[in-house]
């Protein structure tokens, strides 16, 4: 298990709120709209990881990789094929409804539309009531009131929104409100799914710093999942890059810059646009991700690897740490 990790202050904090252990997801779907075969999509493959508590891990990769379908196996809203999700030491998948529904009081999600996660029937004070209206039956009404006045002028909106409803806010009103929602409850684990990326560049950055400053403030833990790796580098105390289900590359953020050594993490890297030109060569990632129905035996990514080796298609590398807290999942570096 590789878990050792800092966050943006320097300080060393290695206690997992979240232990992944052999976790796969498997979907099974028709080979076509007429042919009713079925087929397995390899969503998440035997995949090791921990988050630790206070840290916000940033989870990149391609569409497609499995990034999401993660994030809803952390909350249990999608359900795991094989492995465990150690919650404080406690498997999560295992529990019963009611166990469930008293753990979303803990782990929280801000989704990626903010439009459609809202629904557009109620208005913003009902939606930001529902979380005390099921969690918290004991408190008046005027209460409830009160404390979703409290969380919109925390995510630093009027209080006077309190009877608008979704479709009169801008995009980034409308995640202020999300994020708002996430947080009702005072979670310690909040899964940020693509949280910025339906977004102007300008209101990004605004709901970036946004996020960041609550994180502070409430001592969250993040997934921060994204496709955009300079928000990714941005936002995170350690970055994992996901390819076809797997992690090929942990890495502590203070060590990115210099040290990036997986070819796909440096093709991500360099096929980010720069307003800083520079005569490095580039490693460019030719052609498409393979299908998760079929992907490739051996390294899922030696198809599109310049670096590849003989063994790179008999045999899945394993998890080598390159330096202290820096994992590497490639031939290259046994």
């Amino acid at each position: 298990m590789f878990d050792a990790g800092s966050t943006k202050d320097g300080t060393m904090n290695n206690t997992p709120i979240i232990s992944i252990n052999s976790l796969s997801k498997n979907f099974e779907v028709n080979s076509s709209i007429f042919i009713k075969s079925k087929m397995t999509v390899k969503a998440i493959d035997n995949l090791d990881l921990n988050i630790n508590k206070g840290e916000i891990l940033g989870l990149v990769g391609e569409s497609g990789c499995g990034k999401s379908t993660l994030g809803q196996i952390l909350l249990c809203l999608e359900k795991e094929s094989s492995g465990t999700v150690n919650f404080h030491g406690k498997n999560i998948l295992k529990l019963k409804a009611k166990e469930v529904r008293k753990l979303r009081s803990h782990m929280q999600m801000i989704f990626q539309d903010p439009f459609a996660s809202l629904n557009p029937r109620n208005t913003v004070g009902t939606i930001l009531s529902e979380p005390f209206r099921i969690h918290n039956k004991n408190l008046s009404k005027k209460e409830v009131d009160k404390l979703v006045c409290k969380l919109l002028e925390q995510v630093e909106l009027s209080p006077d929104y309190y009877r608008r409803y979704p479709h009169e806010f801008s995009g980034g009103q409308r995640q202020r409100i999300g994020i708002a929602r996430a947080l009702a409850l005072d979670p310690e684990f909040v899964v940020c799914d693509e949280a910025v990326s339906a977004l102007d560049v300008s209101i990004q950055a605004q709901i970036l710093n946004l996020l960041s400053e609550l994180q502070t403030k409430h001592n969250l833990t993040y997934l921060f999942i994204a496709h955009d790796f300079n928000v990714v580098q941005y936002m995170s105390d350690r970055i994992a890059v996901m390819y076809l289900g797997r992690i090929v590359e942990l890495v502590p953020i203070e060590k990115l810059d210099k040290n990036y050594m997986h070819p796909y993490t440096q093709g991500l890297i360099f096929s980010t646009p720069s307003l800083q030109p520079t005569n490095e060569q580039k490693f460019v990632i030719k052609g498409e991700a393979p299908s998760s129905v079929n992907p490739p035996s051996g390294c899922h990514f030696h198809p599109r690897c310049k670096y590849r080796m003989g063994i790179c298609d008999k045999a899945v590398p394993p998890m080598v740490e390159v330096e202290k807290g820096h994992w590497i999942k490639c031939f290259i570096y046994k």
